[in-house]
């Protein structure tokens, strides 16, 4: 069975709790799963324990400062040497902050990075796990909780501490959680951080545009969340993305091939180009339905009644297949105010049309469904009409109900 920890890099940020004595175990599990584990600690973690003791569990330099009194940073640009929080947070496969201080989950929160470790959280693409520990006092104010929900939303991972006599004296929720729960829960992370490894997808996101005059155009409702959301999260589960978009209301967070366009013909120019070495395209992008014929080359007169000849666009979903036969094909099909059996039998024929190997469907005309929200309801229908529902949720929650999809699929 394979090792999920095999040369994976775990790197770990200990800041100034009691607890951080127990991470030197932890340490020590995750090196003898054959993980690689990098320390970083902060001033306040080294008054409890000694930096050579955990250089001696890791086998690695432990890191504590932002900027090395040996280096004389002007040569040190010079060369273009890699920094050190830069390289940290480019290596890692999973960072843990453990444990995590009231103060270090504020400082996430809020965007504050002042020191080594807050700064490679800050420049880090990799799933960032938190395990809090605290005064129980700590843990329960409102504005340690605020902090929390505010990281969650953000989709940073916690294990929350557990009830048990705390260091200060108290008894309540403040302690460590235990140590083989957060091994389980690297375990997870890991795997899903992974699991689309070697796959090449190319996503689609965001609405075309049609010029109308140099200064005016058609286009549709769509804010791209979806599709940018699918790409970022097919990004941290491994996959090798490129994301083509249209207008859109979101930019990616992530630092993955990102190519902008604006017409139909842009569109379908940049997949032509880009789809040959890809194993999966998701086509979430709102594609204009109609160009326009007389579209002039100067800007035209407000004050004058104005007619469009409108001309059907390419319908590039039912293109893909012609142009890559054994792509895995993932398209979207938006109503309006339709039943349930409406929607997915418009999925279906889109489905048909296209061979595709499913589609997602969704009502826009429902609350908090639609266009420009965060979160979505959608129907998936596959090859032999099995649907499955997806309920509301986070966009980012239900784009990765999608992938799971892809991973179960055979092309």
């Amino acid at each position: 069975m394979k090792n999920i920890f095999q040369n994976k890099n775990i790197v770990i940020g200990i800041t100034g709790g009691i607890a951080c004595y127990k991470v030197l175990d932890l340490i020590k599990k995750l090196r003898k799963l054959k993980a690689n584990v990098q320390v970083i600690m902060t001033k306040h973690a080294t008054k409890f324990v000694d930096v050579k003791v955990f250089e001696k569990a890791s086998n690695n330099p432990v890191q504590t400062d932002l900027f090395d009194p040996n280096i004389n940073y002007k040569d040190y640009i010079k060369k273009n040497k890699p920094i050190k929080h830069i390289s940290l947070a480019d290596i890692a496969d999973l960072f843990l902050i453990c444990p995590a201080t009231a103060n270090i989950i504020g400082k996430v929160a809020n965007g504050i990075a002042d020191d080594l470790l807050s700064t490679s959280i800050m420049a880090t693409n990799a799933s960032v796990l938190i395990c809090p520990a605290m005064n129980v006092k700590m843990w329960k104010n409102p504005i340690t909780q605020q902090n929390i929900k505010k990281l969650r939303n953000l989709k940073y991972e916690f294990i929350d501490p557990e009830y048990g006599e705390l260091a200060c004296g108290y008894k309540g929720v403040g302690r460590l959680a235990n140590l083989n729960k957060i091994i389980d829960r690297i375990k997870i992370i890991i795997e899903r951080r992974n699991n689309l490894e070697g796959k090449k997808i190319l996503v689609t996101a965001g609405a075309t545009s049609e010029e109308i005059d140099p200064v005016r155009i058609i286009t549709n409702k769509s804010s791209g969340k979806m599709g940018v959301y699918i790409a970022e999260q097919a990004f941290l589960r491994g996959a090798d993305v490129t994301l083509i978009r249209g207008i859109n209301a979101v930019e990616p967070q992530y630092h993955f091939k990102d190519i902008k366009i604006h017409s139909v013909r842009d569109l379908f120019d940049a997949i032509k180009k880009n789809i040959k070495n890809k194993d999966v395209m998701i086509h979430a992008a709102a594609v204009s339905d109609f160009t326009i014929n007389n579209k002039s080359n100067n800007k035209i007169k407000s004050n004058e009644t104005l007619y469009l000849e409108l001309t059907p666009t390419t319908k590039i979903f039912e293109r893909i297949k012609k142009i890559k036969k054994n792509i895995l094909l993932i398209g979207f099909k938006a109503e309006y105010n339709v039943s349930k059996k409406i929607l997915v039998d418009r999925a279906y024929e889109l489905l048909k049309d296209a061979n595709a190997d499913f589609v997602v469907a969704n009502d826009v005309g429902k609350e908090g469904r639609g266009f420009d929200t965060e979160t979505n309801e959608v129907f998936v229908v596959d090859k032999n009409k099995k649907v499955k529902h997806l309920k509301l949720a986070d966009k980012r929650i239900i784009g990765n109900k999608i992938l799971d999809e892809i991973k179960q699929t055979k092309n």
